[in-house]
């Protein structure tokens, strides 16, 4: 996914958490977090972008890269069963064979790592005493916090998790997610200089009224409308016990969800301008996946920040 995207999925999984109908407890934790991210939102942009500006660790910890494999059939795990990922690859014929993973593509355990680092550099700037010099600030908690919506966000990507190389070619993967940033760029108000977006009265991206006529046509609306229809939850899925759990299932059925859009036996070279969301066999819609990436994003983004946040306010109290 490219820069605007992945801001636009960080603020929508605040904007998800603000409208969650969750428990009274929860709903304390989750305005918490909201507030905190609205008092650093000007540096989502630049922060989501990190990864791929600065670190540049593309070719490992942006992927999960796998391969149906012969062996004995390994067993999948659980989403939340309002995951359009998970209803689209529970009943994929790939589910009932096995798979091996790429060496070196370590996507669950970059965002698990990043998760404990949130919660540590926060614990310390809470046991640090004013002006310590080790004391982490705010500004570094919250690029920590983007950038882990950007590993998040990825996983979302069905391209992340296939070993085919469809970058090679046509490169259908580049042009996947230009044409996402497109239609970010297409509805919502940016300051390119400032790098940041234009906020509406509620400190949301500013979307461009004279776009409306083109958003009723847009994956964008259909990802609004599903998400107002489905309900939020903060679990990680039936077996999933933290970050790593939920992200080895999340790329598992992303890789899924790259076998119904580019069926087996599909080369790079098959794959054209012409042809590339109308190819044989193929079982999802590019605008299916378009939407099922960004719903699923938003409420993952959302899910982890949540309960990253919830686990260290929790020790804080205990502290207290």
């Amino acid at each position: 996914m490219k820069k605007y995207t992945h801001a636009w999925l960080a603020f929508k999984a605040i904007e998800r958490l603000a409208e969650a109908d969750l428990s009274a407890a929860n709903r304390k934790y989750a305005d918490g977090l909201i507030q905190w991210f609205m008092d650093h939102r000007d540096g989502v942009i630049q922060g989501a972008w990190y990864p791929d500006a600065v670190i540049k660790d593309m070719a490992s910890s942006h992927i999960l890269k796998m391969t149906p494999s012969d062996q004995a059939a390994k067993k999948f795990k659980y989403l939340p069963r309002t995951y359009h990922l998970y209803q689209s690859g529970k009943n994929s014929a790939l589910k009932k064979k096995s798979f091996v993973i790429d060496p070196g593509t370590n996507l669950p355990d970059r965002c698990e790592a990043i998760a404990h680092a949130v919660i540590d550099n926060l614990k310390m700037q809470e046991t640090e005493h004013k002006g310590s010099p080790i004391a982490p600030t705010d500004n570094h908690v919250a690029t920590l916090l983007f950038m882990l919506s950007h590993y998040v966000a990825d996983a979302h990507m069905p391209l992340h998790c296939d070993s085919r190389r469809f970058s090679e070619g046509w490169n259908l993967h580049a042009k996947i997610e230009a044409l996402w940033d497109d239609e970010i760029k297409k509805f919502y108000a940016i300051d390119k200089v400032s790098e940041r977006f234009l906020y509406d009265p509620y400190g949301y991206p500013l979307f461009i009224k004279e776009s409306q006529q083109d958003y009723t046509n847009s994956f964008l609306k259909e990802v609004a409308q599903h998400l107002a229809e489905r309900k939020f939850t903060v679990g990680w899925g039936r077996g999933n016990n933290n970050v790593w759990d939920f992200m080895s299932a999340l790329c598992q059925y992303s890789y899924l969800m790259a076998y119904a859009f580019i069926p087996e036996g599909i080369r790079e070279e098959d794959v054209t301008r012409d042809n590339w969301d109308n190819l044989l066999g193929q079982t999802e819609s590019f605008r299916n996946l378009s939407m099922a990436a960004f719903c699923d994003a938003i409420d993952s983004i959302a899910r982890i920040w949540f309960r990253v946040w919830r686990k260290y306010i929790r020790w804080e109290r205990k502290r207290k």
